[in-house]
């Protein structure tokens, strides 16, 4: 039958080498997140591109209406700057990947 002290040793290093891959799994979930976070706003980036996309078309079939294209183009307007707040996200986040090497 082992000793105290085997037993003690044996738990000290299970325990160390919990530690470890504790610490590992939170810094690989933590990159998984940023990914997600990252292939998230790039989706939503598409979604305006192809709302600002919609909108250009209904502005050209508007073009008899002054109010229609007014409307068309303060929504124009409020998606553009919705995608430039996208692409700071995107700016940050994509630095964040890169800096990790994944």
């Amino acid at each position: 039958m082992p000793s105290a002290e085997t037993i003690a040793i044996i738990s000290i290093l299970i325990a160390v080498l919990s530690a470890f891959y504790a610490r590992w799994s939170a810094k690989e979930a933590h990159k998984a997140n940023d990914i997600g976070r990252l292939n998230a706003l790039l989706a939503f980036r598409q979604h305006y591109l192809e709302l600002m996309a919609h909108q250009e078309k209904l502005a050209q079939m508007l073009q008899a209406s002054p109010g229609g294209l007014e409307a068309c183009r303060n929504k124009y307007a409020s998606l553009d700057l919705k995608l430039r707040e996208i692409s700071q996200e995107i700016d940050s986040y994509h630095a964040k990947v890169v800096k990790n090497k994944i």
